[in-house]
């Protein structure tokens, strides 16, 4: 970029415009003398390397876009074409007004009116931007965003720069940093006030800031001039130890050297965490901006928004808003000495600045906690050169560098002699020095008087570039990372604090750092591993931070650390005998925290191993897992034998009681490495102390050892507890593995848990448990309970035995319920119920598997075949019904359930009623009624009459006549008549009693008669009928005309040599073609039935062929008329072409033309 150019000189060189000398009047800056007042001061770039900020000295700046070839001055900057500064509104700052007093007690006019209540737009005559903060996070290609602007007298404006490429709507119409506006401005800029644009109508409404409106002119933020804050406001207290600015003017000197703008999202504390209680994402906004000049003071002020859990009011203007929090309000850090101009470097959450005594550093801190106390700025420090560069100057002076860079973890200095050193920031040690020769470099570079300045790759913060002149040199160190572990390693070892403990007069000094401390070293350990890059580095911290720890008594989270070294470094052996001796009270070399801690406890020693013993299994080193594990197995239970006293177990009253943390860390400890260790060690270990047979139990079982561990959970003191840990076991094992002790161990676990066996048992009979061979263990299970019910059998007696008398039919009727068809188990289950008191089980279980009988007389069959049908019936059944009947009757009891296996049987509905007479007469009315066989249903009602005749009392007949009427009319007239039970009644009985019934039997003969008198009369009827029929049949004949065809074959009838048949339809169809068609439409047992006739048919005609008697033929010839016959009857019973065949064929298709004769 070059002024006084009207070409680009091959597309590098950009033309700027002459620059402008301000009026004389507008201006007490005069600066018309100096040759060099159009100078372009500063380049810019922003964060996207697309928009490029010119500042000129005369206040002028220019706009460049990575796409554009032009530059455009922009409005509020600097003089006008016409030496006026039109684009400059003056006023108080943005922050001022935002307080609602201090500046506004005095109202005054200046020479470009306005009111000073208003806030500034524009730089204040003869000033020029000497600073940027850009919007790292919001910046893109087609704009920046709010970003701020630092000038030569210490002022903080608010500005954005937009891609001439954007959109109207975020130009702005034109001017300002908009694209669209003309290269230099004119007198035409001068609008008056009320022709402003809508922001510059609006510079003074502080609730509006939006990223998205474009700004035309810089807005004023705030003054940083100490001079003229002392000079408007009287001086500033002090807040937090720091100088609050409340407001300044825009006199004085000083320059702001640089810009920190920065939004921090994170956790909300502090002033936030009260009031955004329950929100999530708050953050909040700084700005850090160096202020400094020629014997001015050095200054770092700050500004922080208040914290916000929206990250859309996380704008510039927020760090600036003063609020009742006293965010706004911003503070600064006075630093001693004077620079020319103060630079402020960032990288990441760090900073460092340049001051006449050394390098000011800090890290912005992202916890809106600190904001409140430091203004966002934590772990703050001053680098003095004297201890880093050493004396260069003359007299003994501090050489003072003339640039400085920051890096992840190096500051970068470049001084007069243009040697660059390379400083550690946690050490702050000098690890590298280059000088540069600029001779070698360029002949640009070698020649003037430019000084040589350092620069940052924003997108690149390892990356430092040397300028001098028009040459870049890359400085960045070659190993940016070298040795940081090691100095961030001895910063962690001389920040811990040195434990200097005294016994007085028995008492025990604590000096245990804060938590907070703690925490901090700790982080600072973990950022020392971070930044090591082999395993030696990283064990030599774990080395250092394991001695730390011991010292301060974290033996557990030292032993932890001491297991992650190598053994080169800390052998096993030495580190082993470290952790174990002060259990046996001596001292092996540890601090007396360390030694009280490891002797009242193993956990120490126990981590160390257990960290071991997680690396062998992972390098699947089963000799040493198996040697750990049972080394670690006798410390975890010599743990849990102790009390909170240090006291072995044995020596309290209740040994049986064990710490719930104990156990839980064996139980852990068993679980997480049962695939790693011999089961049969730790078990043998485990049984050798005071543990319960279900925690070895738990082991065995995790182990695969499934035998050892169904053995010690039956043997141990408590049998239920051990019976369930048993189960337990089983449960948990695959199927395949357990199948043999469920068998094995059916018996026990019945007599000790039997509603747990059984629910266990039934859970698993889906998997493949067999009832069957589980079904002795019941039957065992029973004969014992029935034993411990007998009085008299006291030896017999068994205290762990637990009767319970529905654990058996539980187990049966889930199996049944699943599916199973073994008769053993119906049949017992039935004995089980037949036991039983309460028939209402066994009934519901009868009528569920037992169906009634579908034949119910033997008139239905004969013997034979009736046997056969229930030996069917009995063999697809599971439930043997004659067992049952058995069992059932020998009770003596339950005739309701004998009487539904009765009907169960075929055939047997008589016994049935039989027995039902004896318990439930309604029950045999029942059974009779359903009998569908009238002989049989007649002989049952029979039978009950019967009953209730020969059951009746006396009283001269009339109760047993009553008892009989009865069971006639239950029956109904259609079973039994009066006279069927005569027998039945009483020798001496009065007629009155059965009238009626004699009566109806009367009525009922009566009616028979008329209704059988009636059928003879209809038969003799159809009898004249048939006879009629007959004889016109004889009659009837049917004429073929002898040119008549066949209709399907279309042959002459006539001159073929084969029957035909003629149908009263007038149709005439050959033999052949009429089996032809005929035959698919008829049924295999027909099909059969005309192939056996033709063979019959051609037999018998060839018999009649040779010599046979005249009795002989005219045998055949009556049989081949029988059989000719049948043959018509099924083949010619209809016609085929108007009978149901050609119904049946209607969905077939049509018969080929050329399709020839099979027959």
């Amino acid at each position: 970029v070059r002024r006084n150019t009207t070409h680009t000189e091959g597309n590098h060189l950009i033309p700027l415009p002459p620059p402008v000398r301000p009026n004389t009047s507008t201006t007490t800056n005069n600066n018309n003398n100096d040759p060099n007042f159009g100078q372009i001061i500063h380049t810019f770039v922003d964060p996207t390397g697309c928009h490029v900020l010119l500042s000129a000295k005369n206040g002028e700046a220019y706009y460049l876009h990575s796409t554009s070839k032009q530059v455009r001055k922009l409005n509020g900057f600097g003089p006008n074409s016409d030496g006026s500064y039109s684009g400059f509104s003056p006023g108080v700052a943005m922050k001022d007004a935002s307080s609602g007093g201090g500046a506004t007690a005095t109202t005054t006019t200046t020479s470009g009116g306005g009111n000073s209540t208003d806030v500034q737009t524009g730089l204040t005559p003869g000033s020029y931007v000497t600073a940027v903060g850009w919007d790292r996070d919001r910046g893109t290609e087609g704009s920046t965003k709010r970003i701020i602007l630092g000038t030569s007298i210490g002022e903080l404006y608010e500005y954005a720069l937009v891609s001439p490429n954007a959109s109207s709507k975020a130009s702005g119409g034109g001017g300002g940093g908009g694209g669209g506006g003309n290269a230099s401005s004119s007198a035409a800029d001068e609008v008056p006030k009320s022709k402003l644009s809508a922001f510059d109508a609006r510079a003074g409404e502080l609730g509006m800031d939006n990223d998205e409106e474009p700004i035309e002119r810089p807005v004023l933020l705030g003054r940083l001039n100490p001079m003229a804050n002392s000079q408007v406001s009287g001086g500033g207290g002090r807040v937090n130890n720091a100088v609050v600015i409340n407001g300044v003017s825009s006199s004085g000197g000083g320059s702001v050297g640089g810009i920190l703008f920065q939004r921090m999202i994170g956790g909300v504390g502090g002033i936030a965490g009260r009031q955004n209680a329950g929100k999530e994402g708050g953050g909040y906004v700084v700005v850090l901006a160096s202020f400094g000049g020629i014997h001015k003071h050095t200054r770092l002020h700050s500004f922080r928004s208040e914290p916000s859990s929206s990250n859309k009011e996380l704008t510039l203007r927020s760090a600036f808003l003063r609020t009742a929090q006293g965010a706004g309000k911003g503070s600064f850090v006075e630093l001693p000495g004077s620079v020319e101009f103060a630079d402020l470097r960032s990288c990441n959450d760090g900073f460092a600045m340049r001051t006449e005594t050394g390098i000011y550093y800090g890290t912005i801190e992202r916890m809106a906690s600190a904001v409140s106390i430091g203004g966002g700025v934590v772990d703050a420090g001053m680098l003095v050169y004297d201890s880093i560069l050493g004396n260069g100057g003359r007299g003994g002076g501090v050489c003072v560098p003339s640039s400085i860079g920051i890096t992840p973890h190096h500051f970068i200095t470049l001084n007069s002699g243009n040697e660059v050193r390379f400083i550690n920031r946690v050490a702050g040690k000098v690890i590298q020095k280059e000088r540069v020769d600029w001779t070698s470099v360029s002949q640009s570079a070698s020649g003037g008087d430019d000084a040589a300045e350092l620069l940052m790759d924003i997108r690149r913060p390892d990356q430092i570039w040397l300028r001098k002149g028009r040459s870049l040199v890359h400085i960045s160190s070659s190993c940016e990372d070298k040795d940081v572990w090691k100095y961030t390693l001895a910063r962690c070892i001389d920040a811990t604090p040195h434990h200097h403990t005294h016994l007085d007069h028995g008492a025990t000094a604590d000096v245990t750092p804060p938590k907070g401390e703690e925490k901090q070293i700790e982080s600072q350990f973990e950022y020392a591993k971070s930044l090591c890059t082999n395993p030696s580095q990283k064990a030599t911290v774990n080395v250092a931070r394991a001695e730390y720890h011991l010292s301060q008594g974290r033996t557990e989270l030292a032993a932890k650390y001491l297991a992650q070294c190598p053994s080169s470094i800390m052998p096993f052996a030495d580190s082993t005998v470290r952790l174990a001796l002060p259990m046996l009270g001596m001292e092996e070399g540890n601090s007396i925290k360390a030694n009280e801690s490891l002797a009242s406890s193993n956990m120490a020693l126990i981590t160390y191993l257990t960290e071991k013993m997680k690396s062998a299994k992972l390098k699947k080193d089963a000799v040493v897992c198996t040697m750990l594990g049972a080394w670690l197995a006798e410390l975890h239970l010599h743990e849990r034998e102790k009390d909170g006293s240090g006291k072995p177990v044995y020596l309290r009253q209740s040994h049986r009681h064990i710490p719930p943390v104990s156990h839980a860390l064996l139980h852990q400890f068993l679980s997480s490495f049962l695939q790693d260790m011999d089961p049969k060690v730790i078990v043998n270990i485990l049984s050798s102390h005071d543990i319960s047979a279900g925690e070895c139990a738990g082991f065995s079982a995790a182990a695969g050892d499934i035998n050892a561990a169904v053995n010690a959970a039956l043997f141990g003191e408590d049998e239920k507890a051990g019976a369930l840990d048993a189960l337990r076991v089983l449960n948990d094992s695959p199927i395949e593995n357990a199948e043999p002790y469920y068998y094995k161990h059916a018996t026990v676990l019945l007599s000790r848990a039997p509603m747990a066996a059984a629910k266990s048992f039934l859970a698993r009979y889906s998997e493949g448990l067999s009832e069957t061979k589980l079904l002795p263990a019941f039957m065992q299970y029973e004969r014992k309970r029935a034993e411990m019910k007998n009085p008299l059998a006291e030896e017999n007696y068994d205290s762990t035995f637990v009767d319970d008398e529905n654990a058996s039919i539980k187990y049966l009727e889930g199996v049944i319920a699943q599916g199973s068809r073994s008769r053993a188990v119906f049949n017992y289950l039935i004995s089980l119920y037949a036991a039983m008191n309460d028939e209402g089980p066994l009934f519901r279980f009868l009528s569920t598997h037992v169906p009634p009988s579908t034949s119910s007389s033997l008139n239905s069959g004969g013997i034979s075949e009736l046997m056969l049908k229930q030996t069917q019936e009995e063999m697809s059944s599971p439930l043997d019904k004659s067992h049952a009947l058995r069992t059932i009757l020998r009770t003596g009891r339950h005739f309701r359930s004998a009487v539904k296996l009765y009907m169960g049987f075929v055939g047997m509905r008589q016994q049935a009623v039989e027995l039902a007479l004896k318990v439930d007469p309604s029950l045999a009315r029942e059974l009779a009624r359903k009998s569908e066989d009238k002989d049989e249903k007649k002989r049952l009602w029979l039978m009950i009459a019967r009953n209730a005749a020969a059951h009746g009392t006396s009283r001269e007949g009339k109760d047993i006549v009553a008892r009989v009427v009865a069971v006639l009319k239950d029956c109904g007239p259609d079973v039994l008549s009066i006279e069927d039970v005569l027998p039945f009644l009483p020798d001496f009985a009065q007629i009155d009693q059965f009238k009626d019934e004699i009566c109806d039997s009367l009525a009922s003969y009566s009616s028979k008669i008329e209704h059988y008198i009636k059928e003879m009369n209809e038969c003799d009827q159809t009898c004249d009928t048939l006879r009629d029929e007959l004889s016109r049949l004889r009659t009837v004949g049917v004429q073929v005309r002898t040119n008549a065809r066949c209709a399907f074959t279309n042959k002459y009838v006539m001159e073929s040599k084969e029957p035909f048949y003629a149908f009263p339809s007038g149709y005439v169809v050959l033999e052949k073609a009429l089996k032809r068609e005929v035959l698919p439409h008829l049924n295999q047992k027909q099909r059969d039935r005309v192939k056996s006739i033709d063979e019959e048919l051609a037999r018998l005609r060839r018999l009649q062929a040779g010599s046979r008697s005249s009795m002989e033929k005219a045998k055949d010839n009556f049989e081949m008329e029988e059989l000719q016959n049948e043959m018509n009857g099924l083949i010619a019973a209809e016609c085929p072409l108007t009978g149901s065949v050609m119904v049946d064929s209607i969905t077939l298709g049509f018969d080929d033309d050329d399709l020839k004769d099979t027959f």
